[in-house]
């Protein structure tokens, strides 16, 4: 798997654009799960955000408008939590446990 990771990590960069922002939503999983992490790497996970928040860290890592698919796929694939009302997100503890064979060391 390690090295169909690192051939994913390289297709993925055909997706960001010179100030490294996604520009495109992959459709492969495995691609999906690497962006996501790259953005959840932004989030600091010592501290709680509000929806807005989480919002803007997500809209400065992307270059397209669907900022509510990223939430919420970054929340379904665990990578971040919420309160059942939305009013609070914080970065799971365990995601780098979880998605360890993805998460490059360059």
């Amino acid at each position: 798997m390690e090295k169909s990771i690192q051939i994913y990590c390289k297709k993925l960069e055909n997706y960001y654009d010179v100030d490294g922002r996604l520009i495109q939503y992959p459709s492969k999983r495995p691609m999906r799960i690497i962006a996501l992490i790259k953005i959840t790497e932004q989030i600091d996970a010592n501290r709680k955000y509000t929806e807005k928040e989480i919002n803007e860290i997500i809209r400065l890592n992307i270059a397209f408008r669907d900022i509510e698919l990223i939430r919420r796929e970054m929340f379904q694939y665990k990578l971040i939590g919420r309160l059942r009302d939305g009013s609070e997100y914080w970065v799971e503890n365990d995601w780098r446990t979880v998605y360890a064979e993805y998460i490059r060391e360059d």
